[in-house]
């Protein structure tokens, strides 16, 4: 359940913090104030934990949520900020866009951190029919991106990902003209097989968990584990590690094209929905303190 965790607190804080370009979420405040139910929910498809368990995560859970909410949202409110004022740039450089893009990383690293002494604990208690069953939803959870993203012939793996890419922008400037349309093209085409690079690399990940966990019970796993989850970049290849700072290139470019061919309307429609984004979020600012650091029981 924990390995989740880390999972969707990431993908909360790509919502947060890419969603200017790459989500569409009209509505993020919601999914942050519900976190606490919408953790357990999902958490609960790849592990069926006893009420033990339950009883032994919920506060621990809690206190990822309240630390994430007091200390890192207040952070992300500081980077839409300045995230907005280098968006009014008639054309922000592709550097500029990828110092903002190392500051997710950090944040992400940060969660990890956070999130790794339970996750060890918990995953410590696992049984084995426990354990058979994570791994059997995840390779369904396989399968299905298999057939989704890698089946397909490259030219339609390609175009797929123009028009993902087309509908996650339009709620953020309106109608593209040509001139982006074709800039995602390229984008999309300059991305070649990374859908194959990227599901291996996903694979390549499980099975390292899939041998951490086979030794859960043994001295060394606090030490595999938190390697699993805080340095993750080590168990990719050198393909994969080419290929993912080829992305960062890539969709830094394809953000500086976009923001310099956007025309004035565009700019308008863009600078109000981070201006929305801003004031959702911070309603959601937290009066308590964060609650120290959890250490594993």
């Amino acid at each position: 359940m924990m390995l989740r965790l880390q999972s969707h607190l990431k993908s909360l804080l790509v919502l947060l913090c890419l969603g200017l370009l790459l989500v569409g979420c009209s509505r993020l405040e919601l999914l942050y104030r519900n976190l606490d139910w919408l953790l357990p929910w999902r958490l609960d498809h790849y592990l069926d934990l006893d009420r033990q368990q339950q009883a032994w995560l919920r506060p621990r859970l809690q206190a990822h949520l309240d630390w994430h909410c007091s200390v890192e949202l207040p952070r992300y409110l500081d980077w839409l900020q300045r995230t907005r004022h280098l968006l009014e740039q008639p054309a922000p450089s592709p550097a500029q866009l990828r110092s903002q893009f190392a500051e997710i990383d950090d944040a992400l690293q940060r969660i990890a951190v956070q999130i790794t002494p339970t996750a060890i604990a918990l995953l410590q208690t696992l049984s084995a029919e426990q354990v058979a069953r994570l791994f059997t939803t995840l390779d369904e959870d396989n399968r299905e991106a298999r057939e989704d993203f890698l089946e397909p012939p490259l030219a339609e793996q390609i175009g797929q990902r123009s028009e993902r890419m087309q509908e996650r922008l339009r709620p953020w400037f309106g109608p593209l003209n040509p001139t982006q349309r074709r800039q995602i093209a390229h984008w999309s085409n300059r991305t070649g097989e990374q859908n194959r690079l990227w599901l291996g690399n996903r694979l390549r990940w499980q099975q390292a968990l899939r041998d951490a966990l086979a030794t859960r019970h043994q001295a060394d796993f606090p030490r595999r584990l938190t390697r699993l989850l805080q340095q993750r970049e080590h168990f990719a290849d050198a393909d994969y590690r080419k290929h993912q700072a080829d992305m960062r290139q890539g969709l830094a470019e394809l953000l500086s094209d976009l923001l310099g061919s956007a025309d004035s309307q565009q700019r308008a429609q863009l600078n109000q929905r981070l201006r929305t984004l801003s004031r959702d979020l911070a309603e959601q600012l937290c009066a308590r303190p964060s609650p120290p650091a959890l250490t594993p029981s």
